[in-house]
Formats: C-alpha cells, structure tokens, sequence
C-alpha cells in the first residue's frame, strides 16, 4: 500500500484490527508508521472517540516522504523470543572471534 494508504487506514480503526486483517502483529504496523514518519493515534484515542469527545488527526507530514512511497509490512519470520536454528552458530562464531 501506499503511504497515504497506511495513513488513512491507521486513522480509520485501531492497529490491533489492521494486524488482524493483514495477518500480521499491529507492532509491525507501528514500525511502518515509525520508518515513514506516519503519525499514529495515542492512547485513548479510540475510547474517546467512541465517547464523543473531540480528537486531534494531525496532517501526514510529507517533507521526507512522499504519500505516494510504497510500504510493505512483512511479518517476521519465527516467533519472537525464540530460538532459531542459524542463532546458534552465529552466536558460536561471535564468541569464538
């Protein structure tokens, strides 16, 4: 998707419903946000919403990146915290330098 894209669709519903549609964490999310200087909502941005009260929607800056920029998000292979296979001969070869 296009920068613009990801911007209107994290202002449009909160990340941990984007994740789930695209089958990824919504930290991934946050992380495209973060690389492309994409604002993200703060806490409680939902909960007032549904509340009524007002909520601020700052513009998508575009002075390092354009709107047009494709970003895609790939989940990261394996879980988090685990270990993996290649892990323990780099580790082993780090040591042994």
């Amino acid at each position: 998707m296009t920068r613009a894209e990801l911007y209107d669709l994290v202002w449009s519903k909160p990340m941990t419903e984007i994740a789930r549609q695209y089958g990824i964490r919504d930290q991934h999310v946050a992380q495209a946000c973060d690389a492309y200087e994409i604002a993200r909502p703060r806490a409680g941005h939902w909960q007032r919403m549904e509340h009524g009260k007002p909520v601020e929607t700052p513009a998508l800056d575009n002075k390092n990146h354009s709107p047009e920029t494709i970003i895609v998000i790939e989940p990261a292979l394996g879980k988090p915290g685990r270990f993996h296979p290649g892990d323990y001969h780099d580790a082993a070869k780090r040591r042994a330098a």
